[in-house]
């Protein structure tokens, strides 16, 4: 059965046209009243739009084929491919469509023809999110994003059935495609918001709806695509400024910034060092991994089996959110001492005597410094701390003063050789030669093969490695071809 023609006021609706399907999640339901539709043909009712892939290699028969246009290629090259493996329909854009090529080999076929398909993908997440009412905490920051979301998670599944966000799947594509994945067996949702540029935040709030938020802190990740500290915090805020009055916002009063938001309208649970702050922690003592042992609320002992300062705040940040939740202190206790890092975040293992730290997954200046203190910090006996870094990217105008900056940091630290990859990494290198000091040894080179193959020269049991840098440097491939 078919329904063609450019979509109108008078057209009659979709459900009447066809036969009414029973299934809660019809696709149909959801093109009734999407204002982007221009023309739908299907040839079957019952459709389950919760079943649908952006993703050929991945798609299964009966899936319904999203064609999403992204930067490196066009899903309706692969449209075709898709009918090919027995997608349910594909959705595609009708400037895409109207080809008259397209329009012949797409005759007959099931097809959702739409103006935007992106458009199409969130509107249809942000609606199937409206099924639910259970709690939704969202989630951004510069730093600390996801370590922060799977302790909430974690926390929260002592008490919920907890549903939350997988991977990197925080910005424009990935988080609707989460929302798509709630069910009614879920109690509660943790949605980590991510962004690089202006605006982002706030679409992804008005799409997740998210009943309380939590901001990690302010940072200079991708400040090359907003110009400023100051714009960070905006676009970072946004999130808060999308609550609805009466929702509850978890904010961080030691980062500079998010202190001065002020929202009379939303609940705020403070938290920081100080017993002035709803939820606050101090730390008593490090162990010699550098992991954080912590008061909670003047009351309650937290050994952290995650280390790194900067993980301390993250985890009185994830307590906030449990205790408000209805979550009991010893319950926290129990997760955050058994809690273990994501990959590449803070990993910390034992080769040969010799301490591995993986924080390669991401970088930015700030996450860059922590890095560097954490290192700095450790005990080991007289073993050599050694750096593996590679670029920080989409810093844009800020990319030199940053890394310089950078360079200038490690000599004030006690860091002992220094190994760098990446065009950036030249002006780290520079930095720590012109500071006149001979203390840190300093290499950059050209392939993470050649670091490999120098460290593997140098290293000894004892020593401790940290490797960091962008998601695009990939720094762990230096830890694999050296083990």
């Amino acid at each position: 059965m078919e329904s063609g023609g450019i979509r109108n006021t008078k057209q009659t609706s979709i459900t009447k046209m066809m036969t009414t399907a029973q299934n809660t999640y019809e696709i149909r339901d959801f093109l009734d009243q999407y204002e982007g539709l221009h023309f739908c043909r299907l040839e079957k009712n019952g459709l389950d739009y919760r079943r649908l892939s952006i993703d050929t290699r991945a798609l299964q028969p009966g899936d319904l084929y999203i064609a999403i246009k992204g930067e490196n290629h066009d899903g309706h090259t692969f449209a075709p491919q898709a009918l090919d493996k027995d997608a349910s329909a594909v959705v595609v854009e009708q400037t895409w469509y109207e080809k008259d090529d397209v329009i012949l080999a797409l005759t007959g076929k099931p097809v959702i023809v739409v103006q935007d398909s992106l458009d199409f993908l969130q509107r249809l997440g942000a609606w199937h999110r409206k099924k639910f009412n259970f709690p939704v905490v969202g989630l951004t920051g510069s730093n600390g994003k996801t370590t922060t979301r799977e302790m909430i998670a974690a926390i929260l599944a002592t008490k919920f059935r907890v549903f939350r966000s997988e991977g990197n799947k925080n910005n424009h594509v990935g988080l609707p495609l989460m929302l798509l994945r709630m069910t009614e067996q879920d109690e509660i949702a943790v949605l980590e918001l991510g962004t690089n540029h202006p605006g982002e935040i706030g679409h992804l709030s008005n799409l997740a709806q998210p009943t309380s938020a939590v901001i990690t802190n302010i940072g200079k990740g991708h400040i090359g695509f907003f110009g400023s500290l100051n714009d960070v915090y905006l676009e970072k805020t946004a999130l808060f400024d999308a609550m609805a009055a009466g929702t509850t916002l978890f904010q961080n009063m030691e980062d500079v910034y998010l202190r001065k938001y002020a929202s009379p309208k939303r609940k705020s649970v403070t938290i920081g060092f100080s017993d002035r702050y709803d939820i606050w922690g101090r730390i008593d003592s490090f162990d010699e991994l550098g992991r954080a042992e912590f008061l909670l609320n003047g009351e309650i002992s937290i050994q952290l089996n995650i280390p790194g300062r900067h993980n301390f705040m993250n985890a009185l940040i994830a307590a906030a959110v449990g205790l408000h939740y209805g979550v009991s202190e010893t319950a926290i206790r129990e997760v955050l001492e058994s809690f273990q890092p994501a990959s590449q975040r803070m990993e910390v293992f034992d080769k040969n005597g010799i301490l591995l730290i993986n924080d390669a997954y991401n970088a930015n200046p700030n996450s860059m410094a922590a890095a560097v203190d954490y290192l700095a910090g450790l005990q080991r006996n007289g073993g050599k701390r050694i750096l593996v870094l590679g670029d920080m990217l989409e810093l844009g105008e800020f990319a030199e003063a940053e890394h310089r900056q950078l360079g200038r940091y490690i000599t004030e630290k006690a860091i002992d050789v220094v190994f760098l990859y990446g065009p950036e990494s030249r002006y780290v290198q520079k930095a720590i030669k012109e500071d006149g000091s001979d203390r840190v040894d300093v290499f950059w080179y050209k392939s993470h093969e050649k670091i490999a193959a120098h460290l593997g020269k140098i290293l000894a049991e004892t020593d401790v490695v940290l490797f960091k840098g962008s998601r695009g440097m990939r720094m762990e491939k230096v830890l694999d071809l050296l083990f």
